[in-house]
This record gives structure tokens, sequence and C-alpha cells, in this order.
């Protein structure tokens, strides 16, 4: 097994101990479960909307906010340390600052990939719960399955854009804040102020990828190259940052 491997695999381990994971996990996964239950109830007696597919998205559509709780669990990846003053001990035993830093982004993108996971399983549960439900045919369509692999894009991504975060603002509480200001508060006030510079920000331009119907938004490929972009212009900017900035 390689060095990164066995690094990752500590790093994964920080992640698992405790009840953080499983807290973010489950109280995401409720919230998302009562969303998606939410807008079933409110479809149910348009037949129409039955029929094309229409509540079927929605219920997908309302686990995309598992992509907060991604992003904020794997900003914890980072902040915990620093709050616990043992990053300097973690860079010395691991042999570098480069190997930390690729060490936390394997441990963010298997952490995301967790949170998708459940994503993915929740709303097809969600989906199959409420046409068990139902009266009438609750229609799974082709759009439908590019909304759930649109929501599974956009939980993976927002994980490492939150660890990118983590680095870069370091404290644990202005972290956590950073993540809810910019994509609850934010970028969703520009989109109400300017929609045609607002569907470059990043949490907009996910939006795309889970079929979001707003009004002004990019296609789903330009969205999706400019998301990846965000990601990896602000992950570049924390390695840059761990380089330069003191440990301590």
């Amino acid at each position: 097994m390689s060095r990164l491997a066995l690094l990752s695999r500590a790093e994964l381990t920080k992640v698992t101990t405790g009840r953080a994971l499983i807290g973010s996990l489950a109280g995401g996964a409720s919230w998302c479960a009562l969303t998606g239950y939410g807008y079933y109830t409110q479809g149910r007696d348009n037949a129409a909307a039955m029929a094309s597919g229409a509540v079927t998205g929605d219920i997908i559509r309302g686990w995309m906010m598992l992509l907060l709780f991604s992003a904020i669990t794997c900003a914890l990846i980072v902040t915990r340390e620093v709050s616990g003053q043992t990053l300097a001990r973690t860079v010395l035993s691991y042999g570098g600052r480069g190997q930390v830093f690729l060490a936390k982004l394997v441990a963010a993108v298997c952490t995301s990939a967790l949170f998708a996971v459940v994503a993915a399983g929740g709303a097809v549960a969600n989906y199959a719960l409420a046409a068990r439900s139902s009266e009438q045919d609750l229609v799974w369509n082709g759009e439908c399955t590019k909304t759930l692999l649109g929501v599974v894009v956009c939980v993976l991504l927002s994980g490492v854009f939150g660890l990118a975060v983590g680095w870069l603002v370091r404290n644990q509480t202005l972290a956590v804040l950073a993540v809810l200001v910019l994509m609850v508060g934010i970028e969703p006030a520009v989109q109400r102020l300017v929609p045609e510079v607002a569907q470059y920000l990043f949490t907009i331009a996910l939006s795309s990828l889970y079929r979001d119907p707003k009004p002004d938004l990019l296609p789903t490929w330009t969205a999706f190259a400019v998301s990846v972009l965000w990601v990896v212009v602000v992950t570049a900017a924390a390695r840059t940052d761990l380089r330069r900035r003191d440990l301590g």
C-alpha cells in the first residue's frame, strides 16, 4: 500500500471518529426526506405533474441540500486540527505540507462520495415510498434520472469546495459560517439582484446540474465546467495558502 493511501486512511479514521459524521448524515438525510415528502404532498393532487415526472423531479431535487452538509463536514476535516492545534504535528508526522494536503483531499473526496451515495439512495427511497402511497402513478422518466445524477455531482463537488474553504479560513466556526453565508445567503441574493452574473457563481451553477427550473441558469454542461473551475481555483488557492501560511 502506498504512503498516500496510508495517510488517507489515517485521515478517514479521523473523519469517522466521533459522532460528527453520523450526525451530519442523519440530520441532512432527515431534512431532505421531509423536504422530498413535502414536495410530494404539494403535487400529489396534480395529475399532470405526477404523470410528467415533475413531482418526482422535485422529490429528487430535495436531496440536493446534502451538498451543504457535505461542504461543512469536509471543511471540518481541516478546521478540527487547527482548532485542536495539532496541524503542525500532523505535517511533521506525514512528511510535509504537500502530503497533508493530498491526504485530506482524498479524505474529502471519500467523505463527499459517502454523502452523494446517501443522497442518491435517499432520493430513490423517497420516490419509492411516495409512489407506493400514491393513488395515481408517480412517474420516473429520463429527466428524473438526469436530476438524480446532477444531485450526486453537486454533493461531490461541494465537499471538495468545503475542504478548500476550511483551508482558507482555518477557524472552525468561521468556516461553517462562510459555507452557510456563501451558499445560502450571498449567492442566492446575487441571483435575485443580477441573475445574469449570478449564474457563474458556484452554488448557482450547481443549480443547473440538478435541473432547477429557475430561469437565467447556464446550460448543464457549461454549468458543470464552471462548477469544476470554481473547485479547481479555490483548491489551488488553498494549496498556495498552506504552502505560505504559518501552521500555528
